[in-house]
């Protein structure tokens, strides 16, 4: 199987283990994972390890991001949890995803998941005011048209470029 048909996390092992001059038993020493199941990894015919520890391990080894390897083997980082929690940020990179550029919109004054004040912080609902999510970050709401729309608009540290 050529690394262009290949799973993505196929080829990017691969690759990576070929720029770094390393063999398969060698690596899988290192990662502490079975030469055998990582063999067939390799060649499409087995699932990625599902475990996060793993994963990781691999990554380290691999002077990988983390977060990179974890997506290219289907799953999804724990760094990125908020995105199960908050459903307009799930909804943003949705739209990043299919190409689409801004922010959806809130139909209620208050979203539903933000409903909970935090300390210190508390929540300062409303149009046009800035509320702190657990996390700490903090989004301003600008007013909509019609009743109480508006959309949440993230802190310039957010990532303009992903915006």
């Amino acid at each position: 199987m050529s690394d262009t048909s290949a799973p993505p996390f196929a080829a990017l092992i691969r690759r990576l283990l070929r720029e770094r001059g390393l063999g398969l038993r060698e690596f899988c020493r290192a990662v502490e994972v079975d030469p055998s199941f990582f063999s067939k990894v390799l060649a499409g015919k087995r699932s990625p390890p599902s475990e996060d520890a793993v994963l990781r391990r691999i990554a380290l080894e691999l002077e990988l991001d983390p977060c990179e390897l974890i997506v290219s083997a289907g799953r999804i980082p724990r760094e990125w949890s908020r995105l199960f929690h908050e459903p307009p940020l799930l909804q943003a990179v949705d739209r990043l995803c299919q190409g689409a550029t801004p922010l959806p919109a809130v139909s209620s004054p208050v979203p539903a998941w933000s409903a909970q004040p935090t300390a210190p912080t508390p929540y300062q609902g409303g149009r046009g005011k800035t509320r702190r999510t657990k996390e700490g970050d903090s989004f301003s709401r600008e007013a909509g048209e019609g009743g109480g729309e508006g959309k949440l608009t993230p802190p310039k540290s957010f990532g303009e470029e992903l915006l």
